[in-house]
């Protein structure tokens, strides 16, 4: 729970107030439609781990985000927009973590947090203002269209290192 809670909040510290967009022609990543491989609405459905990776809070924390995709819970949602918006839904904040007679029990969060920033993007540096009003740049990769990956080892060395967060386009 604690390493879950701990995922959700680097990541949305990190992504969550983006900004920095420019709408002039500086190199950006855009498609041959000029849209930006970012632009569309993404959800956190996996945290892949290094198999050389021993440890059990990143092993639970991705069976939690397994056990709430087969669900249908969506724990962060990002949806970024061709005007360099973006706005983030984060459930993850209210995870609650129910141990009974019957096992775990991980209902969805009900409640969210919303946010919206700004956003932009240059070849694969992600630039944003993080939560401390600092510049920072993040860099982030795509499998095809449809599928953003984060290195945890970019979001907290200490922690995070061999977990990569998947992000799917819905």
């Amino acid at each position: 729970m604690k390493s879950m809670r701990k995922i959700a909040i680097l990541f949305l510290t990190t992504i969550l107030i983006i900004s920095c967009s420019d709408d002039g022609d500086d190199g950006s990543d855009n498609t041959s439609n000029g849209t930006s491989p970012i632009v569309g609405t993404w959800v956190l459905t996996d945290l892949r781990i290094d198999s050389s990776v021993d440890d059990d809070d990143l092993d639970f924390a991705k069976q939690i985000v397994s056990f709430l995709q087969g669900i249908d819970c969506d724990l962060i949602t990002f949806t970024f927009n061709d005007d360099g918006t973006v706005t983030s839904v984060d459930r993850a904040s209210f995870l609650s973590i129910n141990v009974g007679m019957g096992g775990l029990d991980i209902p969805c969060p009900m409640q969210s947090e919303t946010e919206a920033s700004t956003w932009s993007l240059n070849g694969n540096q992600l630039t944003f203002i993080n939560a401390n009003m600092e510049e920072e740049t993040l860099v982030i990769s795509f499998e095809g269209d449809d599928t953003l990956i984060l290195a945890g080892a970019d979001i907290d060395p200490d922690n995070f290192t061999g977990a990569d967060a998947v992000f799917t386009r819905q």
